[in-house]
This record gives C-alpha cells, structure tokens and sequence, in this order.
C-alpha cells in the first residue's frame, strides 16, 4: 500500500534501455557540437563576404558588360545619347578591369549607376515623344513641363530609379521572367495622363521649379556618378 500510496500516476514512464547518467553526458557534446558548427558557419560567412568584398571590381565590371551596357543597348533612347552613354559605362568596365579603381572605388560607382534612372530613362522619353504627338495642346504642353521637370530632379540627384519605375508603373508590361519590365505598345491618354501627373508629385518633392526644363544630358549625369563614385565611394 505504501509503494501503491507513493506513486505518482502522472509521471512519464522510465526510459528503457537508456541510462539516465550516459544521457545526461550527451548533453556537453552536443552543445559543444552546436557551438562548433556556428563558429564554422560564421567563419565561412566571415570568408564569403570578405572575399566578395575584394571581389566588387570584377563583379562590377561583368555587371556592366553582361547586364547594362547589353539593356541600354536594347532600350528606347535616343540613338546618340545611347552610343555616348555605352561609351562612357564601356571605358568604365575597361578601367576597372585594368585595376584603375579599387574595390571601394567600384562598389561606390556600381551603386551610384544602380541608384540613378539609368535603364528605364528611354521609356519615359518615349511617352513624352508620344505625348508630344496624340495629346491635345494643353495636356501636351503640361506633359512635356512635368515629364522635363522629373529628368531635372534626376540631374539635381533628388529622384532615384525606383521613382521613375514607379511613373511608368501605368504603361508598364507585367514584369518577364528575368525580373524587367517594359514600356507596353498600346499607349493610352489616361494612362499617360497618369504618368505625367506622377511625374509631377515626384518632381514637387524634389522642389523643382514649376516650369519646363531644356533637355536633359544622360551622359553627363552618368559621367558625373562615375566621378563621385571614383571620389567618394558610395552614397
């Protein structure tokens, strides 16, 4: 009755065949088990990272050449603009290749020439060229101010690419499967109507004078990115 009076019904039954001291003894060598493999992991992350960080230039310099200067070469700009533009990116992956930038150097370029307008600037020449064609007066003149004063917020480094993806978000096919989009062929008025006004709400948030700008040189903004870059890294 004693031995019946002191059991605990609700106490898990006793493991068989393990011994309760051999498997408290596993415990040390499976934290410690743990703790290696996360000093392992850390090291090959630490590696990882360090060795693309001394790799950025040759990245950059395939990223160009693979990437950009391949999408620029297929995009709406205008014909001169893009041969002095390919020009420019294709003398830049030439000097990174020939080490005239270091690691920092070409990081801060790479990210600079991501951060700007750059691929999708074409389509939005081409809905002004459009606009400029199928709008009635009023709205055509307003199109071409507004649509002027976001490349002028784009040349005052105050509207980045992810604006203008946003402007042409409107007249924008849905996105292929390597990730891009590009500007549809049955262009609409109200759907340009829209990107304009877009263009505005981003061009009054740079503070940019309500007013129409002359045309706007990519080359030299480009040019310039890759100066500031060369000089001061990345943003």
């Amino acid at each position: 009755m004693a031995d019946s009076a002191g059991s605990d019904p609700a106490a898990p039954p006793p493991l068989r065949g393990v011994d309760e001291t051999e498997a408290a003894g596993c415990m040390p060598a499976i934290l410690a088990a743990t703790v290696l493999m996360g000093i392992v992991f850390f090291i090959a992350f630490g590696f990882s990272a360090w060795l693309i960080f001394q790799k950025r230039g040759d990245l950059a310099a395939r990223t160009l050449r693979a990437t950009i200067i391949p999408e620029l070469e297929q995009s709406r700009l205008d014909p001169v603009e893009k041969t002095a533009v390919v020009k420019e990116l294709t003398q830049l992956a030439d000097d990174i290749e020939a080490e005239m930038y270091e690691n920092w150097q070409a990081g801060g370029i790479m990210q600079r020439l991501i951060n700007m307008p750059l691929m999708r600037w074409g389509d939005l020449e081409a809905v002004a060229a459009w606009a400029e064609k199928n709008m009635p007066e009023a709205q055509r003149e307003n199109a071409a101010k507004q649509i002027s004063r976001f490349f002028r917020a784009v040349e005052l480094d105050r509207a980045v690419a992810r604006d203008i993806h946003e402007i042409l978000a409107p007249v924008a096919t849905a996105e292929n499967a390597g990730g891009f989009v590009q500007l549809r062929s049955d262009l609409n008025e109200k759907d340009v109507a829209e990107v304009v006004l877009r263009c505005k709400l981003v061009a009054d948030r740079a503070a940019v004078p309500d007013q129409t700008f002359n045309s706007v040189s990519l080359t030299q903004i480009v040019r310039r990115q890759i100066e500031a870059g060369g000089r001061d890294g990345a943003k």
